[in-house]
């Protein structure tokens, strides 16, 4: 078929793929020879080294983009590290409102509860656990004054709420097994009914002075 008789698709395909006919494979033989299996030097289609090229491009200015150039100067980072910020923030809020939603209690989301009957639940777990080291009406004994101002870890909910679930280096053991919302409940107990009371015989001041929130 000559080149005049050749269809267009015929034309572009050769021209794409720039392959060289059956009959005119002499021409490209290579002087390899393997048990019979000749080498043909045979140039890469024109669209894959074409391809190749667009590739390495995209990709350098890819990592230009999200590595080296683009930085805010605003937020004082680089376009990826605000996007992570932005992805954590909005996971956090979701987060936090999940846990609202279904009551789900941490040292996170934990409040100071004032129900009455919250903290009569509270009294019955600090009488059954907590009195032993802090004494019936919070003076203190092993463990700190519970009814002072002044606070090893801090004297808000959250504060509490962590030494209780997690115990301390200072003897005070985690109590994470009564689950988060009898800790909630006792801790609220503590800063709400004992915080502020006058113990029989109190224990000397630990820590530094708070104000109990």
């Amino acid at each position: 078929m000559t080149q005049n008789n050749q269809s267009f698709w015929d034309r572009l395909i050769k021209k794409l793929t720039r392959s060289t006919p059956v009959e005119r494979e002499s021409e490209i033989k290579l002087d390899h020879n393997f048990d019979g299996i000749e080498e043909l030097n045979n140039p890469l289609p024109p669209w894959w080294s074409a391809g190749f090229i667009i590739t390495v491009v995209i990709s350098v200015i890819y990592i230009s983009f999200y590595f080296m150039y683009f930085y805010e100067p605003e937020n004082n980072a680089k376009w990826q590290e605000t996007e992570y910020q932005r992805e954590v923030a909005a996971a956090q809020k979701a987060l936090a409102e999940y846990k609202k939603k279904h009551h789900i209690v941490d040292a996170e989301s934990v409040t100071l509860l004032k129900d009455k009957n919250a903290l009569a639940e509270g009294k019955a777990i600090y009488q059954k656990n907590c009195q032993a080291c802090h004494a019936p009406d919070g003076g203190g004994g092993v463990g700190p004054n519970l009814t002072d101002d002044n606070w090893l870890y801090g004297c808000d909910i959250k504060s509490l709420f962590k030494v209780i679930h997690d115990g301390t280096s200072k003897g005070m053991p985690t109590w994470k097994n009564l689950g988060n919302d009898k800790i909630q409940k006792v801790a609220s107990y503590i800063l709400v009914e004992l915080h502020g009371k006058k113990p029989a015989n109190p224990k000397p001041a630990e820590g530094e002075a708070c104000q109990v929130q």
